[in-house]
C-alpha cells in the first residue's frame, strides 16, 4: 500500500470501527436514518458513519479541492472504511505496461487461474490501488480468485480515452493467455466494465464470463445538461449521500471536458465508450451482475441499463442494495451490509468463473 494514513488518521480508524460494533438498533436509534422516495430505509450502518464523516472528513469534495488534495482525500477516507486487511498475498506489477496490483485469492500458482480484473471508481479522476485495496482483498478472500485491480490513467491530465485504453489493454493481455476473465468495477470503473464487453464485440475478441456492474455509470448525458433532464434518483440525492449529483457534474467536465464548468462535450458524452446505455446493440455481451444502491443518484440509470441487457436477452441479476449508499463496496471494515455485498457478490464471482471451494 502507497498511502500511509498520520498517527491521527489511524486514530480515528479505530475509533470508528470501535463505534460501528454497536449493534444495529443502538445505531439506528443515535443516528435516525431516514427513507428514500420509494419507501426504503438508510441502514443504521450508513447513517452512523455518515454522521462521523462529517466530524473527520474533510467535508469537501471534487471541485472544491485540487486533484492531489482530492486523491488524497478519496485514499484517507478509504483507509477510515477499510479496516483490518485479509491474510492476501498482493504484488504490484505491469500488464500491458499498466500498473496493476495482483490479489492471490486463487490457491494454487497458475499463470492461466480465473481472475476477476476490477477497476476502482471516482469519477475518473479519483481513485487509486490504495483507495480499493480493502474490498479487492475481500473479494479475492471470499470468492478464491486472483482479483487484479487496474490504476489507470485518471483526467485531468488524461481525460477520455486514456483510462479506457488501458483497461482494453490490460483485458486483451490476459484474454490472450486463456484466462477466464470477470471484469467488475464501482461508479467510474463499472462504466469502464460495461464499456469492455461493448469493445470486445466490437473488436471480435472474447466476451468475459461474467461483467459485474457495481453501482454504474451508464449515461454521462444527463449530467452535462439542466437538472430537469437528470433522473429521479439524481433529482432526490442532489445533496448526497456521500455522492452527490454536483459531483457528477463536475466528473463529467473532467472527463469529457477541460475540466472547468460547462466544458463538457455533449457529442463525446453520447458516445457508447462514455454511456453505455446508448449503445444501439447489448446482444450477445458477457452474463451481467449488477448492483444498485438505493440512496445513489446513479440508481436510475443502472436500473435502465440492467433493463436493457435484459431486453437483449443478456442473463442478467439485479441485486438492490435498498439502504445503501455510493459506493457501498468500499467500506468492508465499517458496513456490516459491505460485507454482505461482497460475499454475494463473491458468490455470482464464483459461478462464472466455475471456482471450486
Amino acid at each position: 500500500m502507497n498511502y500511509r494514513p498520520d498517527p491521527l488518521t489511524r486514530i480515528m480508524a479505530r475509533a470508528a470501527r470501535g463505534i460501528m460494533t454497536m449493534p444495529e438498533p443502538l445505531l439506528r436509534l443515535i443516528a435516525r436514518p431516514p427513507r428514500n422516495g420509494r419507501g426504503y430505509l438508510l441502514d443504521a450502518d450508513v447513517a452512523m458513519s455518515l454522521a462521523l464523516l462529517k466530524i473527520i472528513g474533510s467535508g469537501k469534495g471534487i471541485g472544491e479541492l485540487e486533484a492531489a488534495e482530492a486523491r488524497h482525500e478519496i485514499d484517507r477516507e478509504a483507509y477510515l472504511a477499510g479496516g483490518p486487511a485479509p491474510k492476501v498475498r498482493t504484488r504490484d506489477e505491469e500488464i500491458a505496461g499498466v500498473p496493476v496490483r495482483r490479489y492471490f485469492g486463487f490457491p494454487l500458482a497458475d499463470a492461466t487461474a480465473p481472475a476477476v480484473l476490477y477497476f476502482h471508481g471516482g469519477g475518473w479522476a479519483l481513485g487509486s490501488l490504495d483507495s480499493h485495496d480493502a474490498p479487492c482483498l475481500r473479494l479475492a478472500e471470499v470468492a478464491g480468485v486472483d482479483v487484479i485491480s487496474v490504476d489507470y490513467r485518471l483526467a485531468p491530465e488524461h481525460p477520455f480515452p486514456a483510462g479506457l485504453d488501458d483497461a482494453m489493454a490490460v483485458y486483451e493481455t490476459l484474454i490472450g493467455q486463456g484466462r477466464r476473465v470477470a471484469v467488475m468495477g464501482d461508479s467510474a470503473g463499472a462504466n469502464f466494465a460495461a464499456v469492455i464487453c461493448l469493445e470486445a464485440k466490437r473488436r471480435g475478441l472474447p466476451q468475459p464470463a461474467l461483467q459485474a456492474l457495481l453501482a454504474p455509470v451508464t449515461d454521462l448525458t444527463a449530467w452535462i445538461g439542466p437538472r430537469d433532464g437528470w433522473t429521479g434518483s439524481g433529482r432526490e440525492f442532489e445533496e448526497g449521500y456521500f455522492l452527490t449529483s454536483v459531483n457528477m457534474v463536475a466528473y463529467a467536465e473532467l472527463y469529457v471536458g477541460d475540466g472547468t464548468p460547462g466544458s463538457a462535450d455533449p457529442a463525446l458524452a453520447a458516445d457508447p465508450r462514455v454511456s453505455p446505455l446508448f449503445a444501439e446493440d447489448l446482444s450477445g455481451l458477457a452474463p451481467a451482475y449488477v448492483a444498485l444502491a438505493g440512496f445513489d443518484p446513479l440508481r436510475d440509470e443502472g436500473e435502465a441499463y440492467a433493463a436493457r441487457l435484459a431486453e437483449a436477452e443478456v442473463p442478467v441479476s439485479v441485486k438492490m442494495h435498498r439502504g445503501m449508499v455510493h459506493p457501498f463496496i468500499n467500506s468492508p471494515g465499517l458496513w456490516r451490509t459491505s460485507r454482505r455485498a461482497i460475499d454475494e457478490l463473491a458468490g455470482a464471482v464464483r459461478l462464472a468463473l466455475e471456482v471450486r471451494q
